[in-house]
């Protein structure tokens, strides 16, 4: 006769689950690290685009040198424009209380990677899983 297995007590099944962000919304602390975030990111994007646009005709050897420094100025401002779509994206999703939930598998995001990273959208799972997609999809 097989064993009948008993139900877990309450205490057990809430030590077992996820810590989550409170209420998966941003407090206050949080929402200012991004705001400030923002503003950092914004301000540098405005300077190098300046910078792009004030930028003078290389000559002779100094072509090398000013092509390498335009094409890694053009690196930064998209690295940056990403960073600012990925912060409002994140004060969006927040705004309707799925802030700390992963948008792909719907888990709660680790709190200590949301003190680290709080713009990110994804567990670590989900993250290296897009990452692995987009670098094989790169190599085609």
């Amino acid at each position: 006769m097989p064993k009948k297995i008993k139900p877990m007590s309450k205490s057990k099944k809430i030590a077992r689950q996820p810590a989550t962000p409170k209420n998966n919304h941003l407090n206050e602390t949080e929402h200012k690290k991004l705001q400030t975030e923002r503003a950092q990111v914004h301000t540098e994007l405005e300077h190098l685009r300046a910078e792009l646009q004030t930028a003078p005709e290389a000559t002779g050897d100094a072509v090398d040198l000013a092509v390498y420094e335009r094409e890694k100025n053009l690196a930064l401002v998209k690295r940056l424009e990403q960073k600012l779509a990925e912060i409002d994206h994140v004060l969006h999703h927040a705004k309707k209380g799925k802030y700390g939930i992963c948008e792909r598998c719907g888990k709660p995001i680790d709190p200590a990677r949301l003190a680290a990273l709080p713009e990110t959208t994804h567990c670590v799972k989900c993250k290296n899983e897009l990452e692995q997609l987009a670098r094989r999809a790169a190599m085609r």
